[in-house]
C-alpha cells in the first residue's frame, strides 16, 4: 500500500502536475489524520472496555462479601440478644423476689459476654480506594459505599467499644465485690454459653441500688450501643446489595 501511495507521488512529480500533487498530498494527510483518530477511537474503546470489566468485578466483589457481612450481623445481634435476655431474666428475679437458681450463674455470665466482631470487613473497600473510588461510575452506589465504610462501619466499632469499654469498667468497679469472679469459663468454648458469675450475696443484689442501675443501664446500653448500628447498617446493606444487583445486570448488558 505504501509502495502503491509513493509510486502515484513520483508519477505526479514526474508529469509536473504540482497542483493535483498538493491535493494528492493533502488527502494522503488526511487520511493519515482519520487513520490515527480511528486507532484511537478504538484504544478508547478497548480502555473502557476494561474498566467496566474492572467495575463489575469490584461490584460481584462488594456483592459477595456483603453476603458474609450480613451473616456477621446476624451472628453479633443474636449474641447480644442473648445477652439481652439474659439481664432480663435476672432483673426478673432481682424485682419480683424470685428464688435463685443455679441456672442464673449462667445468665450472669452471658449477660457480659462481648461479640466484638459485628463491623465490616472493610478489605473489600480498601482495595476500592488503592485503584481509585471513581472507578464505581454510579455516583449514588459509590456515595453510599463510602458513607457505609466511613461512617457506619465507624459507628460499629465505636459504640461496641464504649460498650466493652462499660462493661470492663465494670469488672473492676461492679462485679469485684459482688461476685466471685469475672468470666468463670471456658475461652474454647465458641458459643460463650458454657460459664457462670456466681454472685457472692445474691439477695443483697435486690437493695443494692448501685447494681441495679448498673444492670439496667446495662440492658438500654445493648440496645442503643450494639443493636441500633447493627440493625440499621444491616438494613442499608440489604438495600445496597439489591442496587448493586441492578447495576451489575445494567453493566454487564451494556
Amino acid at each position: 500500500m505504501i509502495k502503491f501511495f509513493r509510486k502515484i507521488r513520483q508519477q505526479l512529480l514526474t508529469e509536473n502536475k504540482f497542483s493535483k500533487y498538493l491535493l494528492y498530498a493533502i488527502g494522503e494527510i488526511v487520511l493519515v489524520v482519520i487513520g490515527i483518530l480511528i486507532a484511537l477511537q478504538i484504544n478508547n474503546w478497548n480502555q473502557k472496555k476494561l474498566l467496566v470489566k474492572k467495575e463489575i468485578e469490584v461490584l460481584k466483589t462488594f456483592e459477595n462479601q456483603f453476603k458474609e457481612d450480613l451473616k456477621e450481623f446476624d451472628q453479633g445481634l443474636m449474641f447480644y440478644r442473648g445477652a439481652k435476655n439474659s439481664i432480663e431474666i435476672i432483673i426478673n428475679h432481682l424485682e419480683n423476689n424470685i428464688p435463685y437458681n443455679d441456672s442464673l450463674g449462667q445468665h450472669f455470665f452471658i449477660s457480659t459476654r462481648i461479640y466484638g466482631e459485628s463491623d465490616l470487613d472493610d478489605n473489600v473497600f480498601e482495595n476500592l480506594k488503592s485503584v481509585g473510588v471513581d472507578l464505581i461510575s454510579n455516583e449514588y452506589i459509590r456515595k453510599i459505599i463510602i458513607e457505609l465504610y466511613e461512617d457506619d462501619d465507624k459507628w460499629i466499632n465505636d459504640f461496641e467499644n464504649d460498650y466493652q469499654k462499660f462493661l470492663l469498667n465494670a469488672s473492676q468497679n461492679i462485679f469485684n465485690t459482688r461476685f466471685k469472679d469475672f468470666w468463670n469459663g471456658d475461652y474454647k468454648d465458641l458459643t460463650y454459653s458454657l460459664g457462670e458469675m456466681i454472685p457472692v450475696d445474691f439477695e443483697r443484689l435486690r437493695t443494692d441500688q448501685e447494681y441495679l442501675y448498673f444492670i439496667r443501664t446495662q440492658k438500654n446500653l445493648i440496645g442503643w450501643l450494639t443493636e441500633k448500628p447493627l440493625e440499621e447498617t444491616k438494613l442499608k446493606v440489604i438495600v445496597l446489595s439489591e442496587d448493586l444487583k441492578k447495576e451489575i445486570k445494567k453493566l454487564e448488558n451494556n
